[in-house]
């Protein structure tokens, strides 16, 4: 792998950095646009199908839809108020041009969840003076692999159909055929006028065009969806602005149509540039469960929790008892692992990943998200039917069977199996929410057996998962590593906060793997990869989270504010932050990041309020 911190090759600099991404959606796809106003990344009907954009890739092949400057400017940009309305504010030496870029959802949240119809809005208005708009309209279909001809169907109607998908561009402006494939436009506006373009897609249904001059009102109707969402949030702790704009980010990547959650809303996004680290986060990880679910039900969103609890038990029938690692947003499995050639991924970083090879390993842990989640759930005034029961049941068989099992842990290590820690321990949480499911009368289960399989876990953990020289935890049993996932050991109840062996390995995981308020998921090297990646966003948040339980809220608050400094300019945040340069790293938005901070900032604003976040989850 190439230094991250040499100077960057032509090539690579060629590509945006991941920090000048916005991302808009309306709970179906989701879009990446630019700072200078291309969109350079969308799937189309729905995040995991093929890209219709995807420059982000790919500069030259990927495809692209700019709406911005002709010429140089400088280029500001925010949400419009509790939503993901994008605003983006081009100031040239010709005048000032404003571009509002949204993806409608009726106020009263009545979409089409069937038919695959997705449309996206840009409305341009000339602020000053009398700016230089330009667009290029390149769609790319299939990750680049098709040029598409495209077709002028009347005034200002460009489309393009393959008899599956149609997609067509709406505008009022003169829109021209540059090349194939391609259409262009630049003309000079004056204060006051105002354009609109207006893309819309469908899959196997009939194409339907609305009226430009109704564009506006959609405006109306998505800003009020998102701020009568917004209204419900209950949480009035530390980080009230960025707890929010994260929850805005989750519901964007939560699938409507089945309440699923993905991990992110790319692929192929590098943990070190020029190294092979690129997988496709397009699908929703059991690895995730319970710090989605907690999300939800910490800002008081109890139908959300309900919809995602709801879906975890739906799209895990497929595969039950047993579970596997990953889900796409309808609950299969078979999403096999293939390298799309035509792009040659972000500065380079190949190879393009659709598809994850994740999906065949064993994990462990799994079935302690789950059991939490479900816990959780019930704690919230939930009720388990009696499916849900049966399958609870199941998971606490599976645990006490398979414990002992060596597994590729929540890291996905594609080099083995080993006794991992982390692993262990959430065998240990899915038994312990299974009894205070019984507790609470919920279940109906051998709680003797239960208990004494319980205890045997933390016995070994505490056995065989501990350097004795050290006085800390470790990894994973015969190795004398730190993972960071140990942090969330007191989280789950295992172990106290101010247990002298967690203060112990605290310590060393700050030592070992800490960069800052930043930490790194393992040494180097111990996945199989020699490319160092960086320091992985949700482990910071963890550590904060744990001193915010220890008591230490003001080393806790310290380092969420240092974190947050990692967020871009509209406070998204991606899956890995490089060490040396700051520079975003992985795919992007990524919801464990995003959930990490709403969680960290939960349990700091429970503990500054005198309700010392005992409770485990």
């Amino acid at each position: 792998m190439a230094d991250a911190a040499a100077p960057m090759s032509d090539r690579q600099a060629r590509y945006m950095p991941i920090a000048d991404y916005a991302l808009i959606g309306d709970t179906h796809a989701a879009a990446l646009i630019a700072r200078d106003g291309a969109i350079d990344w969308l799937c189309l009907p729905d995040m995991p199908d093929d890209s219709i954009f995807a420059e982000l890739l790919d500069r030259e092949r990927g495809g692209c839809f700019f709406a911005g400057s002709a010429q140089g400017a400088r280029s500001t940009r925010r949400y419009l108020p509790h939503s993901p309305v994008l605003e983006t504010t081009h100031e040239t030496a010709d005048g000032i041009l404003r571009i509002t870029d949204f993806m409608p959802i009726p106020r009263d949240g009545k979409q089409r969840h069937v038919a695959a119809a997705r449309r996206l809005i840009r409305l341009v208005e000339a602020v000053e003076g009398q700016p230089e708009l330009a667009v290029r309209f390149a769609p790319r279909p299939q990750y680049g692999e098709v040029l598409p001809r495209l077709r002028q169907r009347g005034r200002g109607v460009w489309t393009m159909s393959d008899g599956r998908d149609f997609l067509a561009l709406h505008s009022d402006l003169p829109l021209e055929r540059s090349a194939h494939g391609t259409l262009t436009a630049r003309t000079r506006l004056t204060k006051g006028e105002r354009r609109t373009l207006a893309m819309s897609f469908c899959r196997s249904d009939i194409g339907v065009l609305v009226p430009l001059q109704g564009c506006r009102g959609e405006l109306d109707s998505t800003l009020g969806w998102w701020q009568d969402f917004c209204a419900a949030c209950t949480h009035d702790g530390p980080f009230q602005a960025e707890v929010l704009r994260s929850f805005i980010t989750l519901r964007l990547l939560t699938f409507s149509q089945s309440g699923a959650v993905l991990a992110a809303p790319t692929t192929s996004l590098p943990e070190a540039v020029g190294g092979t680290r690129n997988w496709d986060y397009r699908y929703c990880w059991l690895r995730d469960a319970s710090f989605i679910m907690g999300s939800f039900l910490d800002l008081g969103y109890e139908e959300e929790g309900e919809a995602f609890f709801r879906w975890l038990i739906h799209a895990t029938q497929l595969t039950a008892p047993r579970l596997d690692v990953l889900y796409d947003v309808f609950g299969h499995t078979m999403v096999p692992e293939r390298t799309r050639h035509a792009l040659e991924g972000w500065r380079g970083s190949a190879p393009v990943r659709t598809g994850n090879g994740a999906q065949g390993q064993l994990q462990l842990d799994v079935y302690g998200e789950m059991v939490n989640s479900a816990l959780l759930y019930a704690r919230a005034g939930g009720t388990l039917d009696f499916a849900q029961r049966r399958r609870l049941r199941e998971f606490a068989d599976i645990v006490c069977q398979s414990w002992t099992l060596p597994d590729n842990g929540m890291w996905e290590m594609r080099n083995g199996r080993r006794h991992h820690t982390y692993s262990k321990a959430m065998c240990w949480a899915a038994l312990d929410s299974v009894l205070q499911l019984c507790e609470m009368g919920h279940l109906r289960l051998d709680t003797d057996r239960l208990s004494r399989e319980r205890d045997a876990i933390r016995a070994s953990i505490l056995a065989q998962g501990v350097n004795r020289k050290a006085g800390t935890l470790t990894g994973a049993y015969g190795h004398d590593y730190m993972d960071a996932s140990l942090l969330l050991l007191p989280r789950m109840g295992l172990i106290a906060p101010d247990d002298p062996l967690m203060v112990a390995t605290f310590d060393r995981i700050e030592r070992d793997l800490g960069h800052g308020a930043q930490i790194r998921r393992y040494p180097d090297g111990l996945d199989g990869f020699t490319s160092t990646e960086g320091t992985f966003t949700a482990c910071g948040f963890w550590a904060a989270d744990y001193l915010a339980r220890r008591g230490d809220t003001d080393a806790a608050r310290a380092r969420i504010a240092e974190l947050l400094q990692n967020a871009n300019d509209l406070g998204l945040m991606s899956e890995e932050t490089d060490p040396e340069t700051g520079e975003m790293l992985g795919n992007f938005p990524q919801a464990f990041s995003h959930a990490g901070l709403i969680r960290a900032a939960s349990s700091l604003g429970r503990q500054e309020q005198g309700e010392t976040p005992k409770e485990k989850l």
